[in-house]
């Protein structure tokens, strides 16, 4: 199968009218899989869009994205502001299948120097809390006497610490696979290393390694945080 004129035929055939369509995701990389399905981005000038729909092709799924210009602005800006923003990878590293006006092409461009630049920083409130957070994890790691609870807290841990190096160091968020490439990218010995320790936590019941790889990421961005953290409620809370 040739996923990218199967997704322009898609198109072609479902949004006669679109201005603009993008094929993101694995489909067309070397990631491919026999499973991978198909992403597209589609720009219509009103509604029905946006909207988000799965359908299948031949037993493929087909993810469908569809935006206008203004809507696909303010969910990317939303998303780029969680420092997280499939839209942005999609459009950005995906295969423009139909443009009508250049429209496809610029927001391409303009995905692609969004994502180099990055996501915005960690504020210091922000960095507090997953400084906080990790503590509490590593406390829970120290104390886990329950193999089956070890498990929970060790899966906690994993994410936790993966995300900490990437958003600490101006990198984009993910989750499932796409977190794991991220943080391979990013720092391939701290990886290495977490992937190592998990294991050994949730297979042997060996917690060391883990807690030694999440405390040298801990301490790399101020270290523990547990007596002095506050947080008041937030604005228009009842009381």
């Amino acid at each position: 199968m040739d996923p990218v004129r199967v997704a322009r035929d898609l198109v072609s055939a479902r949004f006669p009218t679109a201005r603009a369509a993008i094929l993101g995701g694995s489909a067309n990389t070397a990631r491919r899989t026999a499973f991978s399905d198909l992403d597209i981005v589609v720009f219509l000038d009103g509604p029905p869009a946006p909207f988000r729909e799965t359908t299948e092709h031949e037993g493929l799924p087909v993810e469908w994205f569809c935006h206008t210009a203004e809507s696909y602005d303010d969910f990317a800006a939303r998303e780029t502001a969680e420092r997280r923003s499939p839209l942005l990878h999609m459009c950005g590293e995906g295969v423009v299948l139909l443009d009508r006006d250049e429209f496809g092409h610029r927001t391409r461009e303009e995905a692609r120097a969004i994502l180099r630049a990055g996501p915005p920083p960690l504020s210091l409130a922000e960095l507090e809390d997953r400084r906080y957070g990790l503590t509490g994890q590593l406390d829970d790691l120290a104390g886990a006497d329950d193999p089956d609870e070890l498990i929970f807290i060790a899966d906690r841990l994993l994410i936790a610490v993966a995300e900490l190096v990437l958003v600490a160091r101006g990198r984009w968020r993910s989750h499932g696979k796409w977190l794991l490439r991220r943080l391979r990218e990013t720092d391939p010995e701290i990886c290495r290393e977490l992937l190592l320790g998990y294991r050994q936590a949730v297979c042997q019941g060996t917690t060391a390694l883990l807690g030694e790889v999440a405390a040298g990421v801990l301490d790399d961005v101020g270290g523990r945080l547990h007596p002095g953290y506050r947080r008041d409620a937030p604005a228009g809370f009842r009381r």
